[in-house]
């Protein structure tokens, strides 16, 4: 047991701490040691703990190392000392005696509150960042603006760019100042602009700025000056200018000029470009490059020493050229500004429109859900959101801080930081491993935040290494010096071992093995001028690959003679990590091992569309798509996947027999995919020729890629229109492939333990045993900003993107040396991510590399005695032999399969009013959908309506026309229908809504007029009728309503008779005797509430009906709504609503006090000129019938649970 006691059972829990946590040091257990000193020291609930994270992973691993040391902390209360504690016992034996002292709290209190936090640990507010504000935006959803029922999140937005990019290009390029300005700025059309809208929207400060108003009025009178100058530039050359280039050549020859500037080659061309300029200038095109040279003060330049009195002169013609080329000048910088100014317009616009679109399609993205939460917080003057956010959430802990920006660093501090009255945060994290500025990370952040953060004790024992590879990686870092890290405020620190690991843990023949072998490739061969030129790049990663699977081979080969241990234990490969920097060094490092006999598997990051595998089965679609096409079966024969050789398809030309069977099983795999789907066809392809498949080098990588294709596919033809759809799906996702966009990722084609090849990118926060590090000392081409670069403002602190314009205003020079040395930089702390992902070993290849020396590798190897000391091994040995295959390991047995004995509770259901009032119809509810319906599918269809009158129209009836009415209502405009009258037509951009609406139901095109006259009378009845409390749904703001709320909320096991008993006693369901043959109803409630608003302080339902009734009176719709059973669903729809508003209101609501009612509103039936309109059904239910079913369907809070956990568990929110 130590006496050490950990700076962190001390530091205050309040303001602002910033922890600085090295590779390995344990910020983890950190974070357990402070949230369990925030239960055990401040009280607090374990939901009141906000802690935030980078990764799911990480967020599961957060919650379960908190539920392991709050159990801990339970059970070493009454437990006594033992000289075994672990260092995690120790320290948690302080801080309870520490609070024991502090605080006289007894004993069995703390035990209480301990046993709640356990039970608690699952409800933990862990999230990822954005996890975090799509809950505060659901949760918060009147203080922060947004809708009550979430958009979908998309996880790649660049189809949605692609569109807004187009629809700008088309928009600017009308006119052809337009057409010049975008064709200059982007001169790969709307694809590049497209590229180019995430940094342009996303940039607070946009260089340069905005031009004056002047611009135009500049532009033309320029060119004014452009024309005239043109005018005398052609009539110093008619008059001067033969007579003037031929003594310009006469005086090259005589060696009067220099010749390195003077070349009668070039003054030859130039003499025909004005001769062509002299006749058309606009037929000349833009100005010779050499035109400059006939100006006096190039002239003088030019002549050669001693002979300036023999320059060839023309005053005219050098004056004419000077005014010319000064005016063009002078014009294209006021075009470059006029392109600036258009960047700004097209940023503007693209934020507008992509909100819209967004809004419009109800999509999001990641980056909204934080401009959501900013947003907020920006507009909350009154202080709202931070209040409400407080009173759930006491404390933040924000992990991986360096991975941060801006935005998310804004969030945090005016919550919990200092722009709160009562700060209470702590930011972990680790600026040398920030690399993921292209994610948009900002590692100037985090430096700003150290600025004003109380810095905490940095942690400085690392828990993951041997200490001989912590003493090597200092070595590295000692040689790099303040220089390692590229920015100065960014330091290495050196850690002590936490005793954790042993050296002894890695044996290389019974001796500890070297920390870090450093091997050193051959040295290039001199060329014919005595010179030794590096290596190229290809031949770099030859020798870099070659000696790693060497090394590899090695180890691999010393522990099958059990000579290479790791913790006693053979060395396996899955012990053994290979980290590059991409996709083409992973493949290069997985073909060259599996040549040797190694097993790799390698998390790349390539999109499985941009797969040969992919192209193969789009070539199979085709044949099987274009049947009678013998050219496109042959192609499909050929495939990997089929696999068909060559003197097999050339066999087909003369053997009737072979191509009449190949045909024969092509319509057999025809069947097979329009019976069974493409999944069913290509698991039997893969089956049939998996032998052949696996045998290949990368037979596992092709297999895997097959299967992933068939599932994707199988999940599209359920949108695809027939084989020909599914064809075009595929076509269009290979073209349009894309590697950033996570749903197209390759899987990992095996979990075997094989040999890792991971990005180091992807390394982050992962550990490996062994680390081989081959292509870290080969440099690459110097980085390139493109056609702009974000480069960070010292003095305002503020990221600036920079477009590369040349106007002394865009700051471009500067903006992209900055932006390059910030690319420097991050290699530099990728490099260290590298560095300290090993537990036992690293491996390093270096040399006179490719661009060696750029490489934040080369200082770090600069004084090799010094390494040497610190037991670094140098190893020189190279043999451009690969090593024999090494052989196969018996497969072990594999288990039998466990026996499922979980029993499962059949009567456990998700149930919506639309399965309950079908029930008795035969309709058994365990087989509906488990989705609600939406509005419109509780409609009656066509046959069931009762009258028929000479204005009906059949064709617009029935669930299908219902659902589209819904859709009209639902995306319309209200405000837009305020004066709207009866017999108008639809307001402007509404009648576009309701045709979408029809077509999306199916309407076809020749009756979609017909029905969007007719549903605008209704949409038009609907939202301009005065409803009983005295306003018009186009009256009610956008902020005061929700369409098309989804919730559900649980049902504890209700008898079905003491459901019918108290629903009877109301009057309701009268009729009704029974829900099927089910007794009991357990589960969840489901449902979509068409219409909640909020009038004069009051909440209301209201429901469409597209019925048809004999008469609309109140009579009438009484009869209706009990015909219907529609009075079942106003109740359900009211309990759905009352639970909500309690549990977000708490005791700010009163249901006799702030529940307005129900309101039925049946399109059909009303005439918004009357101010009693027919077609209105309005229903309050008493609230003792509110409360009563309430309590039924309530559940029961579990066992150490109080009654608000309980009702929040049943009221989980719409």
């Amino acid at each position: 047991m130590s006496d050490v006691r950990d700076p962190y059972l001390d530091i205050p829990l309040d303001g602002v701490q910033l922890i600085e946590a090295s590779a390995g040091t344990g910020k983890t257990f950190t974070l357990a040691t402070l949230v369990t000193r925030l239960v055990v020291e401040r009280g607090l609930r374990i939901g009141q703990v906000l802690a935030v994270t980078f990764t799911e992973a990480a967020t599961q691993e957060l919650r379960k190392r908190i539920r392991e040391r709050l159990q801990l902390t339970l059970d070493l209360l009454d437990a006594p000392a033992a000289d075994d504690d672990s260092a995690e016992a120790a320290l948690t034996r302080q801080l309870l005696q520490s609070h024991r002292t502090r605080s006289g709290e007894s004993d069995a209190a703390l035990r209480r509150r301990l046993h709640q936090a356990t039970l608690e640990t699952d409800l933990a507010a862990i999230f990822t960042i954005h996890g975090f504000c799509a809950r505060v935006l659901r949760e918060h959803a009147l203080e922060s603006g947004q809708g009550f029922d979430a958009a979908t999140l998309l996880t790649n937005d660049r189809d949605l760019r692609a569109e807004l990019a187009a629809d700008l290009w088309r928009f600017h390029a009308q006119d052809s100042a337009g057409a010049d300005d975008l064709a200059a700025l982007w001169s790969g059309g709307f694809e590049d602009l497209s590229k180019d809208l995430p940094a342009l929207l996303r940039e607070p400060v946009l260089l340069p700025p905005v031009a004056d108003d002047g611009l135009v009025a500049g532009i033309e009178a320029m060119q004014r000056d452009v024309l005239q100058a043109q005018a005398a530039l052609q009539q110093a050359w008619n008059a001067h200018g033969e007579d003037f280039l031929d003594a310009l050549a006469a005086a090259i020859d005589a060696d009067v000029m220099n010749r390195n500037s003077y070349r009668q080659a070039w003054l030859a061309d130039l003499r025909q470009w004005l001769q062509a300029f002299a006749h058309d200038p606009w037929l000349a095109g833009a100005p010779h490059p050499k035109l400059e040279k006939l100006t006096a003060t190039a002239l003088a330049t030019g002549t050669k020493k001693g002979n300036a009195d023999r320059t060839p002169a023309s005053a005219p013609m050098s004056q004419a050229v000077s005014h010319y080329l000064d005016a063009l000048l002078a014009l294209d910088g006021l075009l470059v500004r006029r392109r600036g100014n258009l960047l700004h317009r097209l940023r503007d616009e693209a934020r507008t429109r992509l909100s819209l679109l967004k809004r419009q399609r109800r999509v999001q993205t990641y980056d909204d859900l934080i401009d959501g939460v900013a947003d907020a917080l920006a507009h909350d003057e009154a202080g709202t959101l931070v209040r409400q956010l407080r009173s759930q959430y006491a404390v933040a802990l924000v992990d991986e801080f360096q991975d941060t920006d801006a935005r998310q660093w804004a969030i945090f501090d005016a919550v919990f930081g200092s722009g709160s009255a009562q700060p209470a945060l702590f930011v972990i994290g680790d600026p040398k491993q920030a690399i993921y500025g292209f994610r948009g990370g900002d590692v100037h952040t985090y430096l700003a935040a150290a600025k004003v953060a109380a810095s905490a004790p940095a942690l400085s024992h690392n828990f993951r290494s041997r200490p001989a590879v912590l003493r090597a990686v200092a070595a590295l870092y000692a040689n790099a010096g303040d220089a390692a890290f590229i920015d100065p405020r960014i330091e290495f620190r050196a850690v002590e071992a936490g005793h954790a690991r042993d050296d002894d843990d890695f044996l290389r023949e019974g001796q500890p093995a070297p920390a870090l072998t450093v091997w050193r490739a051959p040295k290039p061969p001199v060329d014919e001028k005595g010179k030794q030129k590096p290596w190229s790049a290809g031949e770099s990663r030859e020798f870099a690959t070659q000696a790693c699977v060497a090394a590899i081979h090695g180890v691999l080969s010393a522990a099958r003679a059990g000579i290479a241990l790791v913790e006693d234990e053979p060395v396996q490969p899955g012990d053994i990590a290979v980290l590059v920097r991409s996709h083409r060094e992973a493949t290069m490092i997985q073909q060259a091992l599996a040549l040797v006999g190694i097993a790799a598997v390698a998390a790349g990051k390539q999109s499985l569309f941009a797969t040969g595998e992919a192209r193969d089965v789009h070539v199979l679609l085709l044949a099987l798509l274009h049947s009678g096409d013998d050219g496109r079966l042959r192609t499909a024969l050929s495939t990997v996947l089929v696999g068909v050789d060559a003197l097999g398809i050339d066999h087909l030309e003369a053997d009737a027999d072979a191509h009449r069977d190949w045909q024969q099983r092509a319509m057999g795999w025809r069947e097979r995919l329009l019976r069974g789907g493409p999944l069913a066809l290509i698991n039997d392809l893969c089956a049939s020729h998996a032998e052949r498949l696996l045998g290949l080098l990368d037979g596992e990588r092709r297999m895997s890629n097959y299967l992933q294709l068939a599932e994707l596919l199988q999940e599209a033809q359920r949108d695809a229109l027939g084989l020909h759809g599914l064809v075009d799906w595929l076509g269009q996702r290979i073209a349009s492939a894309d590697a950033n966009d996570e749903a197209q990722l390759l899987r990992l084609e095996s979990d075997a333990r094989r040999v890792q090849i991971v990005t180091l990118h992807k390394s982050k926060g992962l550990e490996y045993p062994l680390v081989f590090l081959p292509f870290v000392g080969i440099g690459g081409k110097p980085p390139s900003p493109g056609r702009c670069c974000v480069a960070h403002d010292a003095a305002s602190g503020q990221r600036r993107l920079h477009w590369k314009l040349d106007v002394p205003e865009a700051g471009w020079d500067a903006a992209s040396e900055a932006w390059k040395e910030e690319q420097r930089a991050e290699d530099a702390r990728l490099l260290y991510v590298g560095l300290t992902r090993a537990e036992h070993a690293l491996w390093i290849a270096s040399g006179h590399f490719y661009n060696a020396d750029k490489t934040a590798l080369a200082k770090m190897l600069g004084d090799a005695d010094a390494l040497e000391q610190a037991g670094v091994v140098f190893d020189a040995t190279y043999s451009p032999q690969p090593p024999p295959r090494l052989p196969a390991e018996s497969d072990a047995a594999v288990p039998r399969a466990r026996i499922a004995t979980r029993r499962l509770n059949h009567d456990w259901w998700v149930y919506s009013f639309s399965q309950l009032a079908k029930a008795d119809a035969g309709v058994e509810t365990s087989s509906a959908s488990t989705l609600p319906a939406s509005g419109g599918n509780d409609e009656p269809d066509a046959a069931e309506d009762v009258v028929v009158d000479v204005a009906f129209d059949a064709r617009f009836a029935g669930t299908r026309y219902g659902v589209a009415l819904h859709a009209a209502l639902e995306h319309a405009d209200f405000a837009a229908w305020r004066d709207w009258r009866a017999g108008d037509a639809a307001p402007p951009g509404q009648a576009t809504i309701i045709a979408d609406a029809l077509g999306q139901e199916g309407f076809a095109a020749d009756v979609i007029d017909d029905g969007v006259a007719l549903t605008t009378q209704f949409v038009g009845q609907t939202l301009t009728v005065a409803l009983p409390e005295g306003v018009r749904l186009c009256d009610v703001p956008i902020g005061e309503r929700r369409p098309e709320i989804e919730f559900q909320f649980a049902l504890r096991p209700t008898q079905v008779d003491a459901l019918l008993q108290l629903l009877h006693a109301h009057g309701i369901v009268n009729e009704r005797h029974g829900f099927g043959l089910r007794q009991t109803l357990e589960g969840l409630m489901t449902g979509l509430v068409d219409l909640t608003y909020r009038h004069d302080g009051k909440w209301y339902v209201l429901d469409y009906k597209s019925n048809r009734l004999p008469a609309y009176d109140a009579a009438a719709m009484q009869r209706a709504m009990a015909h219907s059973e529609y009075d079942l669903q106003a109740l359900i729809y009211t309990l759905a609503l009352h639970r909500w508003l309690r549990f977000r209101l708490r005791d700010g609501y009163d249901y006799a006090r702030d529940f307005g009612g129900i309101r039925y509103v049946f399109c059909r039936g009303l005439d918004a000129s009357r101010s009693d309109s027919p077609g209105i059904h309005a229903q309050r239910f008493p609230p003792e019938l509110v409360d009563a079913l309430d309590a039924l369907f309530l559940p029961v809070p579990l066992a150490g649970e109080g009654g608000d956990e309980g009702l929040l568990r049943a009221e989980a929110s719409p």
